[in-house]
């Protein structure tokens, strides 16, 4: 976790200046010993990997002034995830070396292309440093790509609508439901609507998939199931309509067969543990079928605390090796192509062994939207 976030800043004249010749006016390149040091950060792995290489460096790098803070920064999007937690301390503690950048930091956060994470750390110096002018930009953040920033900004419109009254409070609402992703902050506007008389069904307004076929528990044991292709996974590849049976397959345990689940959680949530007994080391694997009225790109957003993968007729959409480490509406997004007529959708979800309280939540989220995050209806 970041700490230490007060910081001096002075303000530039730098605002309209693209990024690259930002970091050139501020000072010389990194040399290659520096560019060593960052480059440590995305070898770190599990296990102690790296961490006596990215030890050293980040004790050098942590000694360089703010005017090197972008390219800190700007490293973050090619380290590892642990990586990037060590880089984000770095950062604040380079921070603390004197005054902060504070329009290369606003020109940088303004780079939605830029690695998400960066940008909300950059935020967060910036919102120390310099208040007015993080607030300003978070005025243009409510469709941001990076979540974390979206939160800010409906954050903000939240604080407008409780001081508004009638038919403003109630337009407020609606506007910071169209973008909101976090679901503590749905939850308190699809309340504050019910309240002011305009009922909101936030699954189907997100556009959340409710209707699954499910199949589990497969072995994961030490982590195999994340590369193991079990018989459903096999079955639903090779099939030429990529679809799966309503046969039985041999399981961990015993022989498993599909099984029908309808969630009615508000925001589409599958809760795996009741289903399949708190299965640990475990893989399942969700299916269902939707009608697109035409071809047409799309995109798949998931979320899930756990390991996943999601093809789409029989296309590997995405796949994420991470084991509790957050979870969130929109986690993970995807591009996809839909064909006219009927599409397929296989996710495999896997939950590992570890055994502290946190490390229980085996569940997953799914909607499909077009690529702006407007949700598609199809269907079923």
């Amino acid at each position: 976790m970041m700490s230490n976030w007060r910081r001096n800043a002075t303000l530039s004249p730098l605002a309209s200046i693209p990024l690259c010749l930002l970091m050139f006016l501020q000072g010389a390149t990194l040399c290659v010993g520096q560019q060593q040091d960052l480059a440590a950060f995305s070898k770190i792995g599990p296990e102690g990997a790296g961490h006596a290489d990215a030890i050293a460096a980040a004790k050098r790098l942590s000694q360089l002034g703010p005017d090197r803070l972008i390219d800190v920064l700007a490293a973050i999007e090619s380290a590892t995830p642990l990586g990037r937690n060590w880089l984000r301390v770095i950062a604040a503690d380079i921070a603390d070396n004197g005054q902060v950048p504070v329009q290369p930091l606003a020109v940088f956060i303004k780079n939605t292309d830029g690695s998400r994470d960066a940008r909300y750390v950059a935020f967060r110096l910036l919102k120390d440093a310099d208040p007015d002018l993080a607030d300003s930009l978070v005025d243009g953040m409510l469709d941001d790509p990076s979540l974390q920033l979206r939160y800010e900004a409906v954050a903000k419109v939240l604080e407008a609508a409780k001081a508004a009254e009638g038919d403003a409070r109630v337009a407020l609402y609606q506007q910071a439901l169209e973008w909101a992703r976090y679901p503590g902050q749905l939850t308190e506007i699809a309340k504050s609507l019910r309240e002011a008389g305009h009922p909101v069904d936030l699954a189907a307004h997100m556009g959340f998939i409710k209707q699954w076929q499910l199949v589990a528990p497969f072995d994961n044991t030490d982590g195999v199931g994340f590369a193991a292709v079990y018989a459903p996974e096999k079955e639903y590849l090779e099939s030429p309509q990529h679809t799966v049976s309503q046969t039985s397959y041999a399981g961990k345990l015993d022989k498993v067969s599909w099984q029908s689940h309808a969630t009615d959680d508000e925001l589409g949530m599958v809760d795996l543990n009741p289903i399949f007994k708190n299965e640990k080391a475990a893989v399942c694997y969700g299916y269902f079928e939707i009608e697109s009225p035409a071809d047409q790109p799309a995109q798949v957003r998931l979320g899930s605390i756990v390991a996943n993968k999601i093809w789409v007729n029989g296309e590997l959409a995405t796949a994420n090796e991470v084991y509790h480490a957050r979870t969130g509406v929109d986690q993970y997004i995807a591009d996809v192509p839909l064909q006219k007529g009927k599409n397929t959708v296989l996710v495999k979800v896997c939950q590992n062994a570890q055994t502290q309280s946190w490390a229980q939540v085996w569940e997953f989220q799914l909607r499909i939207t077009d690529p702006n995050g407007n949700p598609l209806h199809f269907e079923r």
